[in-house]
């Protein structure tokens, strides 16, 4: 149960941060960092039960009703980062924080490519994929910074490993 509220709180947090206060800024870029694909990670890499799976369509559900995009894109997206996270860390020992900046870093880029081709597919997108992979890039790189004190964050709430709990 205090796992659940610790993700509920944060991705909380996430969905004001990535909705309200990047979109202030006086930018002229539109970035903003993906919070909740960086609680995803987090997930796949410690919560190995169908609940991580939920966890991850909801967290992904949840940000296309706050985005207004097209229902369901950043929850497939965001189903497919966990699969790949979780079949990551199957495979290759990822506990430093070097190799989870860089798995949040092409957790990003996968995302962003699912959901591009699932727009593409059913006709959701316009086409103009230069500024849209530049764009990709900041905000993977922005998602890629954020990753250390997210996980820092989760890890001294001590949440137990989905295995532990059994």
């Amino acid at each position: 149960m205090r796992a659940v509220a610790v993700i509920g709180l944060v991705a909380g947090f996430g969905v004001l941060l990535q909705t309200t206060l990047f979109h202030a800024l006086p930018l002229r870029l539109r970035l903003s960092p993906d919070v909740l694909l960086v609680l995803v990670v987090f997930l796949g890499l410690h919560r190995h039960t169908v609940g991580g799976v939920f966890a991850a369509f909801s967290l992904g559900y949840l940000q296309d009703a706050a985005s207004g995009s097209a229902v369901g894109l950043n929850a497939f997206g965001m189903v497919v980062v966990y699969a790949l996270v979780y079949l990551t860390c199957r495979r290759l020992w990822v506990d430093n924080v070097l190799s989870k900046v860089v798995l949040v870093f092409l957790a990003s880029w996968v995302k962003a490519v699912a959901v591009l081709v699932v727009s593409a597919v059913f006709g959701a997108s316009e086409g103009a994929w230069g500024p849209t992979l530049g764009a990709v890039l900041m905000n993977a790189a922005l998602a890629a910074v954020l990753a250390p004190p997210v996980f820092a964050l989760l890890t001294a709430a001590r949440l137990p490993d989905a295995r532990d709990e059994n």
